[in-house]
């Protein structure tokens, strides 16, 4: 117990600096610094680089073999950067001033459906740009719930909770054994968000995504056909130093036809398209070190083939 308790404690003076470092650097600088951490990430983990670059690869989404080792390079300092927005965010991007940081792209309908105080709405999204600004900045609208893992070290949890309070967004834990913790917010009006594109195991469908077949997160197809809520796609990309674009796109009504597989994969390929849609048009900032495709990848793709290139509904 006390070597792991002195483990714990060991790993979390070092955060503690990092964060004390960006707290005292302006905004700029502290995003210099993390783009080296990327470069230091890059060079030190051989295998998340191999993965990152087979992955664009084979989401085809690069010209050429250097095209996909620029992508993936990029795709690293993007991660960094997005530690260093999220905690200057916690005090630059308020109600007051979230138009200095940020536009809005999204249909009417979209808008209409995040705002309005009594509409339960599932709002997914993935891993591009900075996710955790997405859920920040639309909790200016509503309450948000949203499921997250809790940190390993407890010490770095009790920290990070105290300074970034979110006020207006109530963290479910991943894998909670309360069986209604995702009906309630729905119930109540309230948005509800996933981050739907990380390999999913056992748990998920096999959805077209990037053209093969991948485990995909079905909680908000699910969800959406059991409450009749529409799914809203909406993303968060970095169109500058601590300047944001918030993109959505057309809500997905469930449309339950009687068979309940079938429409269960038809909404998961839909929120797939609208993923492969955002990045195509910011492969740099997709977080490709993840394994998302598992063996075997020669398996078929069940259900619709999977949009071209520029065929998804867009903002």
């Amino acid at each position: 117990m006390a070597a792991s308790k002195a483990a714990a404690l060991l790993q979390y003076v070092p955060l503690r600096l990092a964060v004390g470092l960006v707290d005292l650097l302006p905004a700029r600088a502290a995003l210099a610094l993390s783009r080296g951490v990327g470069a230091l990430a890059w060079a030190l983990l051989p295998g998340r680089r191999r993965t990152a670059v087979a992955n664009v690869k084979l989401a085809g989404v690069a010209k050429d073999d250097s095209d996909a080792r620029r992508i993936a390079r990029a795709s690293f300092d993007s991660f960094a950067m997005l530690a260093v927005e999220s905690l200057k965010a916690s005090k630059l991007i308020t109600p007051d001033t979230v138009d200095r940081y940020a536009e809005f792209v999204a249909p009417p309908e979209s808008i209409k459906l995040l705002k309005d105080p009594g509409q339960p709405v599932i709002l997914g999204s993935a891993h591009v740009g900075n996710w955790e600004l997405s859920g920040h900045m639309v909790s200016f609208w509503k309450p948000l719930v949203a499921v997250a893992r809790n940190l390993d070290n407890p010490y770095a949890q009790r920290f990070m909770k105290k300074r970034n309070p979110r006020r207006r967004i109530e963290i479910v834990a991943k894998h909670s054994q309360d069986r209604m913790a995702l009906l309630r917010p729905l119930r109540s009006g309230k948005l509800l968000g996933l981050i739907c594109d990380q390999h999913a195991a056992s748990h998920g469908v096999m959805a077209p995504f990037f053209g093969h077949p991948a485990s995909t997160v079905a909680s908000p197809a699910r969800l959406a056909l059991a409450t009749g809520s529409p799914i809203v796609c909406g993303f968060c990309v970095r169109t500058g130093p601590m300047k944001f674009r918030m993109e959505a796109f057309e809500p997905i009504w469930p449309k339950p036809t009687g068979d309940r597989d079938a429409d269960v994969l038809a909404l998961t390929t839909e929120v797939n398209r609208r993923i492969e849609d955002i990045v195509r048009r910011y492969p740099e900032q997709y977080l490709w070190s993840h394994r998302r495709w598992r063996k075997p990848r020669s398996a078929p793709v069940e259900g619709p083939a999977a949009a071209p290139p520029g065929a998804s509904a867009g903002a």
